[in-house]
């Protein structure tokens, strides 16, 4: 079967976006029925902003992801791109993740107003990555660069040369090597 796994990610991409639009449907119906309509005495401007943002947040990373996994066919009707396969690592799943988050905020915020603080967990979770990721390996780097050029040359951090090493320098030294047969 010709592009069988093109049409299988343009299945399951398809999947995973109706499955969004169900639960942004039905995220934002709890909120309002229960939290605007059931308890509007409760519902002031700082909720109000509060959901209104996360909620256009949804709807944009919403968006970004469906133009993301959308399929393109050609003039014929055939499947001519998947689209990005949305299942991957990476940004799209950090948009997953801000979507999942901001609808967990949603359902329970609606229950008891104090839940906003959890959406604190995007940026805290970002600024580890970023430590992770970026910060850490450079402090790394630079501690090691810091340390000496005796113990750089020697291949090292102790200044000691391993055998291997030692070798592999004294071949270097010899030249290429030639095989007859």
């Amino acid at each position: 079967m010709a592009n069988s796994s093109q049409k299988k990610i343009a299945h399951e991409n398809a999947k995973t976006l109706l499955s969004l639009r169900k639960g942004f449907i039905w995220v934002n119906a709890f909120y309002v029925f229960y939290r605007i309509i059931y308890h509007f005495g409760t519902f002031g401007f700082k909720l109000a902003f509060g959901y209104f943002a996360t909620a256009g947040l949804t709807v944009f990373l919403y968006t970004q992801i469906n133009a993301m996994g959308q399929p393109r066919y050609n003039s014929k009707g055939e499947l001519a791109d998947a689209g990005q396969d949305l299942s991957q690592e990476g940004l799209v799943q950090y948009a997953f993740d801000i979507i999942y988050v901001t609808w967990f905020v949603h359902v329970t915020s609606a229950l008891w107003s104090k839940m906003w603080w959890f959406y604190i967990s995007i940026p805290a979770y970002a600024g580890w990555k970023a430590w992770h990721m970026a910060v850490k390996p450079m402090l790394a780097r630079n501690a090691a660069a810091g340390a000496g050029p005796s113990s750089a040359a020697s291949g090292s951090a102790d200044g000691v040369k391993s055998k291997r090493r030692e070798k592999m320098e004294k071949r270097a030294e010899k030249g290429p090597a030639v095989r007859y047969r």
